[in-house]
């Protein structure tokens, strides 16, 4: 179980600092939450049946939302309080114009806007004491946004996102031309926008897809889901998340 949790904080750092750059599906404001949030902080739990301590904590997620909904900065902390990574952005009219993102001390990456033009963003990415400039073109055509990002005119990812007809992810495909490497994401989604189910495809690979379920147990006033537990595609329970949101007043 470990493992897939560390594999998950790394997706979650690589989407972050890629959301910040800008892609052609904007999420809405505010994490897609309801109502105008300033924080959310996600505890992740070992459900019951794996641990006879119900609250130990694997590790915990939190983010912060400016006043136009950007999110500004985030934390990956562990059961003992201490930082794994995190990260800050600057916004100006809702393009990110600087980001940085550390892992304890150490800067793994940071990112300065050179030029915002049209569908095309261009920045100055300093990573592992290596400089390039990294691009991020953008398109959408109907429901389907895609967006290629390139390394010194190198292409290293191509994301294709699919919406539903209320602009909420449905199928998300990306590519690694690189290594030729395809990964297809596949939401469901219950009556209020919520992931129900979700299914991973590696390189076609449907025998060893993976699938999450996820139910929903508890819900704010704006509502928001506060409590959820995931499983997996044998129905065995994996997570419980407790989610705590603050709003802006």
């Amino acid at each position: 179980m470990k493992k897939s949790i560390f594999r998950y904080i790394v997706i979650i750092a690589g989407m972050c600092l890629a959301a910040s750059c800008g892609k052609s599906y904007q999420e809405p404001p505010f994490g897609g939450l309801n109502g105008r949030v300033q924080k959310v902080t996600i505890t992740h739990k070992d459900p019951e049946v794996y641990h006879t301590n119900y609250d130990r904590i694997i590790f915990i997620g939190t983010s912060v939302y400016d006043l136009n909904g950007n999110e500004i900065c985030s934390a990956t902390i562990d059961s003992t309080g201490r930082i794994l990574t995190e990260s800050e952005s600057l916004f100006e009219n809702g393009v990110s114009i600087r980001s940085t993102r550390k892992a304890g001390n150490r800067m793994i990456a940071r990112l300065d806007l050179i030029s915002n033009k049209g569908n095309k963003l261009e920045y100055r990415k300093e990573s592992n004491g290596q400089v390039v400039t990294m691009t991020v073109k953008k398109s959408s055509f109907f429901r389907k946004h895609k967006s290629v990002v390139s390394e010194n005119g190198t292409v290293i990812t191509i994301r294709t996102i699919k919406t539903d007809r209320d602009g909420y992810p449905v199928m998300i495909t990306t590519d690694d031309p690189r290594t030729g490497s395809k990964t297809v994401e596949t939401n469901i989604l219950d009556d209020r926008h919520n992931v129900k189910e979700k299914h991973s495809v590696v390189d076609g690979n449907e025998k060893e897809e993976e699938i999450t379920y996820i139910e929903y147990r508890d819900f704010d006033e704006q509502g928001n889901w506060r409590e959820a537990r995931t499983f997996n595609r044998f129905k065995l329970p994996v997570e419980v998340l407790l989610r705590d949101i603050e709003y802006w007043k």
